[in-house]
């Protein structure tokens, strides 16, 4: 065959197949509202959200996405409401064996009848600044009295960067530039392949669960979400956090400030309506897990003199004191109660029932004393 009739033949393949990929990337951003009706849904002011009423483990999600169920917007008299804000630890165990169904629960037993609201207003995927963001749409709408703002040292000071807009789109999350964020008919611009974006995250996806099947029945052991190798690689970059060492990033302090400037709106705005705030810091795994962390130490050489394993603890309560907003860090008593059980899902970075129970416990230790003028019925 000649090379003419050879290019004649590739061009004649090339232009459907050119001609199939524009298409779909037309349809994938034309028709995405309607194409895409998954978990996660793209909101102009927050990125994106959890779908209102969206099925998972067998119930719903309320109306504003969150892992719980509807409460009336108004208050029923006498009720003391609690708002518990935050990320994916919001999900761990699924709505009735999170933290915040288990300390309401709590709250029923102590009372005998039902005088306390604990609503769970977590996100995935959302640092501070974010969470900020659905406090003032959605959080406040319940009229809460009292906020816990449940902060994770694995890393939202690590993915607290100001310029970070985390929005959805086809399915798929993707991180723009709030700076440079530019959108049409009211939806976001990317300067990149739909199609090619959204196969690359899925079959990241798709190989690393095979990866992590693979390794379970190999071991014959517990299922896992990450294997080992992208477990250990996940709390590796977490602790680089409390590195000390003069290689410790520069740009963090960023973060860490845009942190410290999100809480103090976060009080000023609840303060305005006499709203309680409380904070309460969440451990990462490698602080409760001591053959984790070794683990990590070994497979990657580091030095454990060039680590704080306390310092993301030490700069928020640091900070917190400064401002007078109390806090609760989880820290010591999940410490100690690690080395008796297991407190989180086995390569998973959240809680497992016993660990969610734990945090409901220290809870309600310190919002009992914090609740005033509510108790049992009489």
């Amino acid at each position: 065959m000649s090379i003419r009739k050879i290019a004649k033949l590739s061009i004649k393949i090339a232009l459907p197949v050119i001609f199939i990929l524009i298409s779909l990337e037309f349809l994938m951003i034309v028709f995405e509202p309607y194409l895409f009706k998954g978990f996660f849904e793209y909101d102009p002011e927050l990125g994106f959200r959890v779908r209102a009423h969206a099925p998972i483990g067998g119930t719903v999600t309320n109306q504003f996405g969150f892992n719980d169920r509807d409460y009336p917007l108004q208050k029923t008299p006498g009720v003391f409401r609690i708002l518990v804000v935050g990320d994916s630890f919001s999900w761990a165990g699924g709505r009735e064996g999170n933290y915040t169904a288990l300390l309401e629960r709590m709250f029923e037993q102590r009372d005998g009848t039902h005088r306390i609201d604990v609503i769970n207003g977590g996100y995935s995927a959302t640092h501070t600044g974010e969470q900020l963001a659905m406090l003032r749409k959605f959080g406040l709408q319940y009229n809460p009295d009292l906020v816990v703002l449940g902060f994770f040292v694995g890393n939202d000071f690590v993915d607290a960067d100001p310029d970070r807009k985390r929005i959805i789109v086809n399915g798929i999350f993707m991180d723009i530039s709030r700076s440079h964020e530019h959108k049409f008919l009211g939806y976001p611009i990317i300067l990149k392949s739909r199609l090619l974006l959204f196969v690359e995250q899925k079959y990241k996806v798709w190989t690393e669960s095979r990866k992590a099947q693979n390794e379970a029945a190999a071991e014959r052991a517990q299922p896992r979400t990450f294997s080992e190798d992208t477990y250990l690689e996940i709390e590796r970059s977490r602790l680089e956090f409390f590195n000390t060492s003069p290689s410790r990033p520069k740009h963090l302090q960023a973060n860490i400030d845009y942190i410290f400037q999100s809480i103090s709106e976060m009080d000023a705005l609840l303060k305005s309506r006499d709203i309680k705030l409380v904070v309460a810091i969440y451990p990462d795994e490698f602080q409760v897990n001591e053959p984790l962390l070794k683990a990590i130490f070994e497979k990657y050489k580091l030095k454990p003199e060039d680590y704080d394993l306390k310092l993301a603890q030490n700069l928020l309560k640091s900070f917190l004191e400064s401002k007078g907003i109390p806090y609760v860090d989880f820290l010591e008593r999940f410490q100690a109660e690690g080395k008796k059980q297991d407190l989180y899902v086995f390569r998973n970075t959240h809680w497992n029932g016993a660990g969610n129970q734990l945090a409901a416990d220290i809870l309600f230790e310190d919002l009992s004393k914090r609740v005033e003028g509510v108790g049992p019925a009489k």
